[in-house]
C-alpha cells in the first residue's frame, strides 16, 4: 500500500484531517459539485482491505474481502462497499 499511498499523495488525492483518533491521513474519493468531499482515513481503508495490503492491485482491490467490523466478521467485495468505481478510477490514471 506504500506505492499506492505516495501516488495517491502525488495526485493531491491524500490529506491529514481530524478524526476521534486525532489527526490522521485520509484518502479523498471524490468532490461534488457543490464542493463537498467524499474521503475514507488510512485506517478505516486498511482494515477494509488488508488482506492485499502487500499486493493493491486494481484485480486484488476489486475482489471480495473478508474484515472484522467491530465485534462483526464481515465479506465483501469492493462494489459492495462502494469502492469499486474509484478503483476504476485509479487504475485509469495508472495508481493501480
Amino acid at each position: 500500500m506504500h506505492q499506492l499511498y505516495l501516488l495517491l499523495n502525488e495526485a493531491g488525492l491524500m490529506f491529514k484531517g481530524q478524526s476521534d483518533q486525532g489527526e490522521v491521513d485520509f484518502i479523498l474519493l471524490e468532490t461534488y459539485e457543490d464542493g463537498t468531499t467524499h474521503s475514507v482515513d488510512v485506517h478505516t481503508f486498511e482494515t477494509l482491505f488488508k488482506d492485499v495490503m502487500g499486493n493493491p492491485t486494481y484485480e486484488a482491490l476489486s475482489g471480495s474481502h473478508t474484515f472484522k467490523w467491530g465485534d462483526t466478521q464481515c465479506t465483501m467485495t469492493a462494489e459492495e462497499m462502494g469502492y469499486q468505481k474509484y478503483f476504476g478510477q485509479w487504475k485509469e490514471r495508472g495508481f493501480i
